[in-house]
């Protein structure tokens, strides 16, 4: 599930994702930055997780299917799905998880 950012209303320079239902203990943290020559390759593993385009436009590929995705965009990752990111430019990244 992709969550736009763009497509949320900004309340007094805060913005709420609904994730309520998603929320878990997080296992790890990671700011990530993808470019065009270091690709995040797909793969698929037990955990949830949740990530946030920080800056830069990205293609997600999800079982699959790929959809861009832009700063402000929220990715839901359900276990087992495979998932990588790639971009023609520079991405920058949060996973939690």
């Amino acid at each position: 599930m992709i969550i736009r950012g763009q497509d949320l209303p900004d309340q007094n320079g805060r913005k709420g994702y609904p994730i309520a239902d998603r929320q878990h203990l997080l296992h790890h943290l990671a700011v990530r930055v993808t470019t065009a020559a270091n690709p995040f390759k797909p793969h698929r593993h037990e955990a949830e997780e949740i990530w946030y385009i920080i800056e830069g436009r990205a293609w997600v590929s999800l079982d699959g299917r790929e959809h861009e995705v832009a700063a402000g965009d929220v990715i839901l990752l359900a276990p087992w799905v495979e998932h990588g990111l790639r971009t023609d430019e520079r991405v920058a990244w949060m996973c939690l998880g």
